[in-house]
């Protein structure tokens, strides 16, 4: 869906869901806005009860949203928009409009209730992204509008802990364009009004009743239950509980309307935040964040379903089955892992396995120093998250298959692909994006410019002549990288490879991208 499909109608409700939060509001005003500049009769709603939690009364007075709280609409509207929520669920008061259209983030329970106006996209980390996202791709200048970037950006902010469970691409795209024309002002006093002293009071009860689990000496994880509360809650603890001496990782979570909200913590380079919190939800909902810090969600009905097929009835009630699922899950991960240190004498052996050599695929290609000078320094935003670079005279951007990106030398780039005069056209869901390059000049560094690979890409096509042994994972499987303080993970079905000529070159390649990049040597 399109903001311009909103166009042919006059009369329209914008609702938020009953009780609504900060990223409801800043979702709402921002169609809002969109719609008033088209001259529309427009208002933004909701239903519940009126809000009365501080920062977001400070919010909507100190930016001039005009929400309003209603019990009923005396007139059907043209349009009845729904943003942050979707229409027909539990927590929507009921209104009647002509035609129903949708805006939202969360998952969808049942695809078949959805109208044909509707933009949904449930990894992000937060409606006032794709709010943000549209108005971009309609030519709405959002950032010359200081209150209204305020306000999506503290919708951002509150739905991914402050920041620090940054789902998607996207995500980061709007923290990055936003934050310097916010109003630090007004940030500063929202943040500052969001604890309550009931909310003081849970979190030290949430704390009190932890559970620990030591997995190696010394080292455990922890799983605390908290009332429901506001998701940003759940990271104080969090953040709290893995201060801890003997706490690496933590989990804390709270029951909701439609689910379970997850916040994760990890302080050790063997577990990553944000690849556990996918690993908790994995099918149950979606997870994401940074290496230290992340979020996720469980679907309630996924939960529950879930419960029943691993113990064959449904839990009592849902926060039991929540901590069950939790725990096991935590558990299977720290149990039944395998950890790579390749070139070490314990690293695995692959020269009897199968070996496989690279389609014939079209993918794309960038030099470097086309788009900045040898010595820069480059972070390269995909949809994996941000990764960094350093750019040299013989550096190869390489876009694969899944859009996703790595850096080749010129001579390894030359012996296994083959340029091709024929356009590169990128079909991924977001194009990578060099978001930053700093560049030394001595003690001096120079800032340039972003820049987007794809507009610089060109095609060419793999060759087959680059063989690889691999084989399937069937545990858990972290291979560390060599050149930093991350690794790469391996989830079963995945597959842990090496290059022919060089055994310890050990790494992983999941599965989707290996099944079409890949085939057996005959």
């Amino acid at each position: 869906m399109h903001l311009r499909d909103l166009l042919p109608f006059d009369n329209i409700a914008i609702q938020c869901h009953n009780d609504p939060d900060a990223d409801a509001i800043a979702s709402g005003y921002g169609v809002y806005l969109y719609l008033r500049s088209h001259a529309k009769k427009v208002r933004l709603i909701y239903g519940g009860t009126p809000v009365q939690k501080a920062n977001l009364v400070l919010m909507i007075a100190e930016l001039g949203i005009p929400i309003e709280h209603t019990a009923s609409l005396d007139q059907e509207p043209d349009l009845l928009l729904t943003v942050d929520c979707q229409y027909g669920e539990k927590n929507v008061q009921q209104f009647s409009g002509k035609t129903i259209a949708v805006i939202d983030h969360h998952m969808v329970r049942n695809p078949g209730s959805l109208p044909q106006l509707r933009e949904v996209r449930s990894n992000y980390g937060a409606c006032s992204v794709i709010v943000w996202d549209l108005l971009c791709e309609a030519g709405f200048n959002v950032s010359a509008n200081e209150n209204l970037s305020t306000a999506l950006y503290y919708g951002l902010f509150m739905d991914t802990n402050r920041m620090q469970e940054l789902r998607h691409p996207k995500d980061r795209d709007l923290r990055d364009e936003l934050e310097p024309v916010c109003s630090q002002g007004k940030l500063f006093r929202f943040q500052n009004c969001n604890l309550s002293l009931n909310e003081l009071k849970l979190t030290g009860q949430a704390l009190a009743g932890y559970d620990y689990y030591e997995y190696s000496e010394g080292h455990g994880f922890a799983i605390v239950g908290a009332e429901e509360c506001d998701p940003n809650i759940l990271g104080i603890i969090s953040d709290m509980l893995v201060e801890v001496d003997i706490i690496d990782v933590c989990v804390v979570y709270c029951m909701q309307n439609k689910g379970v909200k997850l916040s994760v913590r990890s302080c050790i380079r063997e577990t990553r935040a944000d690849e556990l919190a996918g690993f908790l939800t994995n099918g149950l909902g979606n997870g994401g964040g940074h290496m230290r810090k992340s979020g996720g969600f469980l679907e309630k009905d996924a939960l529950i379903a879930e419960y029943s097929r691993i113990y064959g009835h449904k839990p009592a009630q849902t926060r039991i089955g929540a901590r069950r699922i939790i725990a096991a899950r935590l558990e299977q991960y720290f149990l039944n892992q395998d950890v790579i240190h390749p070139g070490s004498k314990d690293a695995p052996d692959l020269s009897e396995d199968a070996l496989y050599q690279k389609k014939r695929l079209t993918i794309g290609y960038v030099r470097a120093t086309d788009m900045y000078p040898a010595g820069t320094r480059v972070d390269v935003r995909m949809l994996e998250g941000d990764q960094g670079f350093s750019v040299e005279e013989d550096t190869y951007f390489m876009i694969g298959v899944e859009g996703e990106v790595y850096i080749s030398k010129e001579s390894v780039f030359r012996a296994n692909n083959e340029a091709v005069p024929a356009p590169y056209q990128f079909r991924g869901e977001y194009a990578p994006l060099i978001h930053k390059a700093v560049r030394m000049k001595g003690l001096d560094a120079e800032v340039l410019e972003p820049k987007s690979l794809k507009d610089y890409a060109r095609a060419c096509i793999t060759k087959p002549g680059r063989r690889i042994h691999a084989r399937p994972i069937e545990r858990i499987t972290k291979v560390a990288a060599p050149w930093s303080d991350s690794y790469f993970l391996g989830l079963p079905g995945d597959y842990l490879a090496a290059r022919e000529d060089d055994l310890t070159d050990i790494y992983v390649i999941k599965r989707d991208i290996f099944l079409k990049t890949y085939e057996p040597v005959c």
